[in-house]
């Protein structure tokens, strides 16, 4: 698994990705929301997962770390 923490002003956001199952989870980690309710994504498909890191902190730019799989 590899996993980039990305945060823009107060809100934070885990993307991990588990390359084995070719799968995206996005995971809020800002205090401010129910642990219930902090995982926003999880699926096969990176655009989507994107989306909902950009739901959480806004437009966001790919970290390089991560951009080999948003050319999957």
């Amino acid at each position: 698994m590899e996993e980039v923490r990305i945060q823009k002003k107060d809100r934070a956001v885990s993307f991990r990705v588990i390359e084995e199952e070719g799968e995206y989870i996005v995971f809020d980690m800002s205090l401010s929301n129910p642990a219930s309710s902090r995982t926003n994504y999880s699926g096969k498909q990176f655009a989507e997962a994107w989306k909902a890191v950009e739901s959480i902190l806004g437009k966001t730019e790919i970290p390089d770390e991560i951009i080999k799989y948003a050319t999957l």
